[in-house]
């Protein structure tokens, strides 16, 4: 979006005052509306459709295989597909970076271990089919929800094969397989990554596409099991020239994620349980 000196003026200062005046009248923690869908691919493991007020759009798929964990360096992938950009570009790059650093370290392993040598590989696909602002934090709430409608198909042989060449077999009836993240355990949810703008003295999160194009600089914080984890990085949101960060910015967007993320974990699971397309409001 092109903003003319006179609107980006305005967008600047009215950002600038405390409490920030955002121009679609949110306060400076609260996320945009989102529409959100699970389960919906019939040849996935786990699905989700996230669709943004602005019209930004993603869609994720979770597939799974049976591997030799010996033979995998990671047992997780990640691969984002963005319409009419290169898969090598940087900005892909960046992105699955962003995703992959949080995941493969806050990821419960543990989940995806069969046998004494076999494992579940989790592939994520993730297609942004439209975007008007960064699309990081879009992608990990669709994630979330994907990797959270995730079922896996119930073992039914031995899971002790040390010494028994053995390859896994699993029961055919689909009603019978379990989830990867139960209902009931969300000490191991999955991470959340969350987007923070900086402009003056004020943090807000999930910036729209107009408070990008004036925020000085931008926060990257990962949240997960109620806590504030890895990465937290900052990042160029605009393409003006981008300031420092002060310690203060740091502790002003630690606060906010903390105090959001369970309520925005809490509205993704009720997404999760209900079986219709959910049009909620995250704060």
């Amino acid at each position: 979006m092109i903003l003319s000196p006179a609107e980006r003026s305005y967008l600047y200062d009215s950002l600038s005052v405390q409490p920030p005046v955002r121009p679609d009248a949110r306060s400076a923690h609260q996320f945009r509306p989102i529409e959100a869908s699970c389960s919906f691919l019939p040849n996935s493991n786990g699905s989700s459709r996230v669709r943004l007020s602005d019209g930004g759009e993603a869609i994720v798929s979770v597939k799974t295989q049976v591997v030799l964990t010996k033979n995998e360096s990671s047992l997780i992938s990640i691969d984002v597909d963005i319409n009419k950009e290169r898969d090598d570009s940087n900005f892909i790059k960046n992105l699955i970076s962003s995703l992959e650093s949080i995941l493969l370290k806050k990821f419960p392993i543990e989940k995806l271990k069969l046998t004494e040598r076999y494992s579940f590989k989790v592939y994520i696909d993730c297609f942004i089919l439209s975007h008007n602002s960064y699309p990081l934090g879009l992608l990990s709430l669709c994630i979330y929800l994907a990797l959270k409608s995730t079922r896996l198909p119930l073992l039914t042989s031995t899971v002790n094969d040390r010494e028994i060449e053995e390859q896994p077999t699993f029961n055919d009836d689909w009603e019978a397989s379990k989830k990867l993240f139960e209902p009931s355990e969300h000490q191991d949810d999955p991470p959340l990554l969350f987007v923070v703008g900086i402009i003056g003295n004020n943090v807000f999160i999930d910036p729209s596409n107009e408070e990008e194009e004036v925020s000085e600089n931008g926060l990257i914080v990962g949240f997960a099991n109620g806590e504030i984890v890895p990465p937290v990085q900052s990042t160029n949101l605009s393409n003006r020239d981008s300031k420092g960060i002060s310690p203060k910015h740091i502790l002003k967007a630690y606060s906010m994620v903390r105090n959001c993320g369970k309520e925005v974990v809490k509205a993704l699971n009720t997404v999760v349980s209900s079986d219709d397309d959910v049009f909620t409001s995250i704060y």
